[in-house]
C-alpha cells in the first residue's frame, strides 16, 4: 500500500513543485538585456558560490591549462579572442571551478590603425565571436559563475589609442558587445589615477571600471585610493573592479642604484620595484571586498613561488572566499 500511495504521490509533487516554480518566475520582471535567458541553465553552486574572484593576470599556459593550481586563486583576466578555442577555455575554467575574465579583443596594436583606436576593426574582432556556439557557451558560462565579465580595452587614457577614444565611444562599444552577448558584464581597465581621466563626462552603459593600485599614487594610502575609486564609481553607475600591480607596484627606487631595498624586488622595468607580501596581504583585504573581483598583474613564476607571498595570497583568498558573490553588472 505504501509503495502504491508514493507512486500517486510523487507526479503530484512535481506538478505543484512546477506550478509553484513557474509562479515565481512570472512574480520576477525579466530585463531583456541583463537578465539570464530562459534557455540557459541554472548556475552551478560549485562554481557560483566562490565569493569574490581572485586571482592574477595571465594565468593560463594554454587554452586548457594554467601555470598554476588554480588554488588558492579563484579567478584570472586573459586574453580570449580565438573563436577556435574560446569554448574550450570556458570549459576548461568550469572544469577547474575558476571564475574568468575574457578580454575577448586584447592587444594594442590589433585594434589601431596608424597610432589611433580604430573602432572598425575593434567591432570585426568582436564579429568574429559571433556565432551560436560561442554565444551559447558565453550566456551558459555566465549564468553558472564561470564567467565574470568582459574587458573591452585596457587604459583608455593611454597615449597609446591616439587620443581618439571617450567614454560615450566606450559605452558604443559596450552596447555593440550586449548586442551579441547580452548577459555578459562589459568594461574597461586603468591604471592607478586612471579612473580620473575625462572625469567631466560619465559612462552610461559600460558596467564596470578595473582600476590598479601601485604604491607610488599616493605613498600606500590604499584606504583612501579605495574610497576615491568607489566615489568615482558612483558617479559613474558602473561597479569597480579592483587590481594591484604586484610586480611594478612596490615602493620605487628612484636612488639611481635600482636594488629595490624596500619592496619585494625588482621590477620589469627600471626604478619599478614588486610589492611586498604584506603589502598585497593588506591592500588585497582593503580593496578586494569592495568590487567584483580583485586581480593581480600579473602571473610571474619567481613572484608567485615565494612563501611569503603564497601566505598572503591564501590569506586574502580566505578573506574574499567568504563575500558574497557580487555581479560585475551595471547597478
Amino acid at each position: 500500500m505504501n509503495r502504491m500511495l508514493l507512486a500517486v504521490r510523487a507526479p503530484l509533487l512535481l506538478t505543484m513543485a512546477l506550478l509553484i516554480t513557474s509562479c515565481d518566475d512570472t512574480d520576477s520582471p525579466v530585463s531583456p538585456t541583463t537578465d539570464t535567458p530562459a534557455d540557459v541553465p541554472a548556475p552551478d553552486p560549485a562554481v557560483a558560490s566562490t565569493g569574490i574572484p581572485y586571482g592574477p593576470y595571465n594565468l593560463w599556459s594554454g587554452t586548457t591549462t594554467v601555470e598554476w593550481g588554480p588554488s588558492p586563486f579563484t579567478s584570472s583576466l586573459d586574453a580570449a579572442s580565438f573563436a577556435n578555442s574560446i569554448v574550450k577555455r570556458i570549459t576548461a575554467a568550469r572544469q577547474m571551478h575558476l571564475r574568468i575574465m575574457l578580454a575577448m579583443t586584447d592587444g594594442v596594436d590589433k585594434n589601431r590603425t596608424g597610432s589611433k583606436f580604430d573602432l572598425g576593426k575593434w567591432k570585426a574582432r568582436m564579429n568574429t565571436l559571433n556565432t551560436a556556439e560561442i554565444r551559447k557557451a558565453v550566456a551558459d558560462g555566465v549564468a553558472d559563475g564561470t564567467i565574470v565579465a568582459n574587458k573591452m580595452l585596457d587604459e583608455p587614457e593611454s597615449p597609446q589609442w591616439g587620443g581618439v577614444l571617450t567614454k560615450a565611444m566606450l559605452d558604443q562599444m559596450a552596447s555593440y558587445g550586449k548586442n551579441i552577448f547580452p548577459t555578459l558584464p562589459m568594461g574597461v581597465t586603468h591604471g592607478a589615477p586612471g579612473f580620473k581621466w575625462q572625469s567631466g563626462s560619465r559612462y552610461k552603459v559600460v558596467d564596470w571600471v578595473g582600476v590598479q593600485y601601485v604604491w607610488n599614487y599616493n605613498k600606500g594610502n590604499v584606504n583612501a585610493w579605495r574610497d576615491e575609486v568607489l566615489n568615482f564609481a558612483k558617479a559613474n553607475g558602473v561597479t569597480p573592479a579592483f587590481s594591484l600591480n604586484i610586480l611594478n607596484g612596490g615602493v620605487r627606487d628612484q636612488t639611481g642604484s635600482w636594488d629595490c631595498p624596500n619592496s619585494g624586488g625588482k621590477g620589469t622595468s627600471s626604478t619599478y620595484c614588486r610589492m611586498t607580501a604584506d603589502q598585497v596581504a593588506t591592500y588585497g583585504k582593503a580593496a578586494g571586498p569592495y568590487g567584483c573581483v580583485m586581480l593581480m598583474w600579473k602571473y610571474d613564476d619567481a613572484f608567485m613561488s615565494k612563501s611569503a607571498n603564497v601566505a598572503a595570497f591564501k590569506d586574502v583568498a580566505s578573506v574574499l572566499n567568504s563575500k558574497p558573490r557580487r555581479s560585475c553588472r551595471r547597478p
